[in-house]
């Protein structure tokens, strides 16, 4: 598909009306704004000097930020997975005052939601503390006596099983126990300041550690019933303010508009950051896709303003807008994961979509998996309204669910065998053989072979469709070359190629007849074979000659000539690699369909009695998620690498600048 023709774009505009147009080209969504250059422009240009109303937008921004988790927490909106959208006039909702009331909304909020903090930390501290007083409860002394000054004294605790009273009251002090636990005794300690260091020493080796109460100047008890006083006070304190936080959070609709309206005016100033100007009007420069003119100098009319519309310059290089039908659109952030092509280059979009979508359904062949996807993702898309990038993405892989249904029926995927584990658990009469009967064939076969018990026939088709689409690649490079003005260096550079390949595939047969046909072919059909076969040499022959002789063409000497020739015949080693590379589609295949066998081997095992069949239901349900998940990955992965280095590498202009 062609990539949309680009237009520059230049406005010359008065300054008062910068602001308005910037907005009005936002929302018409169709231009993009690029940085002028001021070396490129007449002396009388600048850039603009910094704005300091930016700086303003972005503390306003900082500060809703910091409110909106709190609001989103103590909500009384229900929340659900769809994604809420509001649909508002701005300049409405500027001047009747909501967005005024949003942002008092946004610093009533901090403010609060700061007298909360400071309340829950006291809260926290006064808890410590009280844990700290517990085993103190029963001393009747002050806390914070500090002695005297001829007496030390000191409150702490010990570990172990006995009290070390003798050997402090040998050191010189005087022990009063307070309480104990297990291993750990609480006492008071007060001595002679002549026997500090003695009993200083004592402490040490009983592992003695102080205990300081800083600013309690009253017994543990009284201490503790003050405190517990104040921690219902603040009790009732935080739950008046966590109501507050729920009021304020009613207004969360509006803060959030008014957060978005504030992200828009921050986007509008750096757009006009790339703006020139002298000192009363700007120059907008950028880039609009031709169908969208019109829309655009109908926009402009309203505004005092000079529009000129130019063709891309040969030395300019314009962002680029894919432009696809709505089935391969979907793809084209697949395209976006690599490199956006090259602007006035070929748009790879719609072909490469139409591949991926039958390779990730052979590499995921399966009806159970992909009907899974497809509810999933289209159910996904309707149930939660999501932003256009994860849209794009739940469309792909829901139309990649429906690839995995239809080769799924091609080749007996359903949750792998599972209608045949369970005809064969369940239903006694199929005796355990239930793939042999005509039913049973079609859910363990499909309609051509089931590739687990055929995986040579399933490799060689994965061979084919590798073929198809490196030949396909190669007729994309044929028709850009053509149309560069090289019809005969197209030709020659590929359809040899398609001669060698055509040439291979009738030898190919008789090769793999054998393998695929057990007992082997009717002799006439032998005969037949043979027959294309020995075609199929002359072809091969003569491809490889057409490659040595032709794939020169364009050169200006004979040697160059016959270099590039030779060239050709080595490319066949790269192309071969290239072709073998698809064998990833067989693997891929397998993988997902042993892995889903074991699960209902698995399964199998416990379906007697109603507890083996809960443990059936868990298993079954657990591990064909687990295996959705992991080959969803796996196949996503290894379909887009066969896109990227073996299609691509055919003909693909990547460095394009998404518009």
């Amino acid at each position: 598909m062609p990539i949309s023709t680009m237009k520059k774009l230049t406005v010359l505009a008065y300054s008062s009306d910068a602001d308005a147009i910037v907005r009005r080209l936002m929302s018409l969504r169709c231009v993009q704004i690029r940085q002028a250059a001021a070396e490129e422009s007449s002396a009388v240009l600048e850039s603009p000097a910094g704005d300091t109303s930016r700086h303003a937008i972005e503390e306003r921004l900082a500060t809703i930020n910091q409110a909106l988790p709190t609001l989103s927490r103590y909500t009384r909106r229900k929340s659900g997975l769809r994604r809420r959208v509001h649909r508002v006039d701005r300049a409405q909702f500027l001047a009747d005052g909501r967005a005024e009331r949003a942002y008092q909304t946004v610093v009533r909020t901090l403010e609060v939601t700061e007298q909360l903090s400071q309340m829950q930390t006291e809260q926290a501290q006064n808890a410590n503390l009280m844990q700290a007083l517990i085993p103190w409860l029963e001393y009747d002394a002050p806390l914070s006596a500090g002695g005297s000054p001829q007496t030390g004294y000191a409150l702490g605790s010990c570990p172990g099983k006995l009290m070390p009273t003798d050997a402090l009251e040998a050191a010189g002090a005087y022990v009063e126990p307070v309480s104990g636990d297990v291993g750990e005794w609480y006492f008071a300690v007060t001595y002679h300041r002549d026997d500090t260091e003695r009993v200083e020493r004592a402490l040490a080796e009983c592992g003695f550690l102080k205990v300081t109460f800083d600013g309690v100047d009253t017994t543990a008890q009284i201490a503790y019933n003050r405190l517990e006083a104040r921690q219902a006070e603040l009790e009732s304190k935080i739950m008046d303010t966590v109501d507050k936080l729920v009021d304020l959070a009613d207004g969360i609709d509006d803060v959030e508009i008014l957060y978005d309206i504030e992200e828009t005016s921050l986007n509008v100033h750096l757009q006009k950051q790339k703006l020139l100007r002298t000192k009363h009007c700007v120059v907008l420069e950028g880039w609009i896709p031709e169908e969208k003119t019109d829309t655009l100098t109908s926009a402009l009319s309203r505004f005092e303003c000079a529009c000129e519309i130019d063709e891309v310059g040969e030395d300019e290089e314009a962002p680029v807008l894919l432009k696809n039908n709505s089935f391969s659109a979907t793809f084209e952030w697949v395209i976006g994961m690599y490199s956006y092509p090259k602007y006035g280059t070929f748009d790879p979009t719609l072909i490469m979509s139409i591949f991926y979508f039958l390779i990730f359904g052979m590499m995921f062949a399966d009806v159970g998996y992909g009907l899974l996807l497809v509810i999933g993702c289209f159910g996904g898309v309707k149930l939660l309204n999501p932003r256009p990038g994860m849209k794009q993405m739940l469309y792909m892989f829901g139309y990649c669910g429906i690839s995995c249904m239809l080769m799924g029926v091609l080749f007996g995927g359903w949750f792998g065998n599972l209608p045949t584990a369970i005809m064969n658990s369940f239903f006694p009469v199929f005796e355990g053989q239930a793939e042999l009967t005509p039913i049973g064939s079609f859910f363990y076969n499909g309609l051509i072979f089931n590739p687990v018990d055929s995986s040579t026939g399933f490799l060689v088709l994965a061979l084919a469709m590798g073929e198809i689409h490196l030949i396909a690649g190669m007729a994309v490079k044929m028709v850009i070359t053509w149309k560069s003005g090289k019809p005969l260096q197209a030709i020659c550079e590929n359809v040899p190629f398609w001669v060698l390949f055509a040439g291979l595939d009738l030898m190919a047969p008789v090769a793999v007849a054998g393998m695929l046909i057990p007992g082997g072919v009717a002799p006439d059909v032998q005969a037949l074979l043979t027959q294309l076969s020995g075609i199929g040499g002359y072809l091969t022959v003569a491809g490889l000659a057409s490659i040595l002789l032709f794939n020169g063409v364009g050169q200006k000497s004979i040697v160059s000539w016959l270099i590039k020739g030779l060239g050709g015949l080595y490319s066949l080693i790269s192309l071969a690699s290239d072709l073998l590379s698809y064998s990833r589609i067989l693997a891929l295949g397998l993988v997902a369909s042993v892995i889903a066998q074991v699960i209902n081997m698995l399964t199998g095992l416990g379906s007697t009695g109603p507890v083996g069949f809960i443990f059936m239901l868990i298993v079954m349900i657990l591990g064909h998620v687990l295996n959705l998940a992991i080959n969803l990955l796996g196949t996503f992965v290894h379909a887009a690498r066969l896109q990227y280095i073996e299609f691509f590498g055919k003909f693909y202009e990547d460095g394009g600048e998404a518009f």
